[in-house]
């Protein structure tokens, strides 16, 4: 596969150190059950221009401390521009202590408690809504982690939370490997008509079958994303290391990413790659006000 030409903005990425924190999901994944740093991420300047920490579900206890430890590598990590904290919606209104801790730290944009594997009593519950709302007051962006069948109940949250921006992870983690789209494209256009989700063109190696190329069976669900929601509501991310752990599947899924926008306009090309990242979590106001001295340790 030919080298990118994209210079993104990757929307997903994780680093975490079980050593430091602790994550009891890596037990039951040998591959990723290490530290994974800023050292071992594929970007470069040629390829990423800037990057945002997505949460790695960490005890819930030390999401602060998560915080405060990612913070502290941009002094490794140049391009890390904005992170997306863990929050626990759940509570309802007692949620907004957490928000005003996590507002104290200047790179978060956003917040994140899984929805995936939750059924709908718990999406909708009076107290998640009512934590989403908080979440919208703060400006802080929420981003959504589901699987596929659960699309409809969140499109449900969407709406009855229209202030809330919410972010659809992983195109909704769709069935890549079996290529079965009917489903799941009805879901996604009915994510797509609630005009609050955006969405992260990212995610699809963990759902490919790892014995095939990932290109063909990713494209026609990148493709249908792009359809449905423009390019003003895309955005690249790669979900580093838990779909792409070396840096040439890195390039690949760019060019992947490129392929799927080859007769869009560059505005939209723009879009895709870094604009709509940039403005959905605010990463330029990030990035301005964190400067090497005033990260935390």
């Amino acid at each position: 596969m030919e080298a990118p030409s994209l210079q993104v903005v990757d929307s997903h990425v994780h680093v975490w150190d079980p050593d430091l924190l602790d994550y009891a999901w890596l037990a039951d994944t040998s591959g990723l059950n290490r530290p994974f740093l800023p050292r071992d991420l594929p970007h470069t300047p040629e390829n990423t221009r800037a990057a945002v920490f997505v949460q790695a579900n960490c005890r819930d206890d030390q999401a602060l401390k998560e915080v405060d430890w990612v913070s502290g590598l941009r002094t490794v990590w140049p391009q890390l521009a904005g992170i997306v904290a863990f929050a626990p919606i759940s509570k309802g209104d007692a949620v907004e202590q957490d928000l005003d801790q996590l507002l104290e730290r200047p790179l978060v944009r956003g917040v994140r408690q899984l929805f995936q594997d939750r059924d709908e009593s718990f999406m909708l519950h009076q107290d998640t809504l009512a934590g989403a709302r908080r979440v919208a007051a703060s400006g802080l962006v929420f981003d959504a982690c589901i699987r596929s069948g659960q699309m409809a109940p969140l499109a449900e949250f969407a709406r009855r939370v229209p202030g809330l921006v919410i972010v659809l992870d992983h195109m909704g983690k769709p069935p890549i490997a079996s290529g079965e789209l009917t489903a799941w494209r009805n879901g996604m256009q009915e994510l797509a008509r609630c005009g609050n989700v955006a969405v992260k063109i990212s995610g699809a190696g963990a759902e490919a079958d790892p014995d095939r190329a990932l290109s063909p069976q990713a494209l026609p669900f990148i493709q249908e994303t792009l359809d449905l929601f423009g390019a003003d509501r895309c955005m690249v991310g790669s979900d580093f290391p838990v779909s792409l752990t070396r840096p040439d599947a890195y390039l690949d899924w760019i060019t992947t990413v490129e392929q799927a926008v080859a007769g869009a306009s560059e505005g939209e090309r723009r879009s895709v790659a870094q604009e709509t990242a940039v403005r959905v979590y605010r990463l330029e106001a990030a990035a301005e006000q964190v400067s090497p001295h005033e990260e935390k340790d």
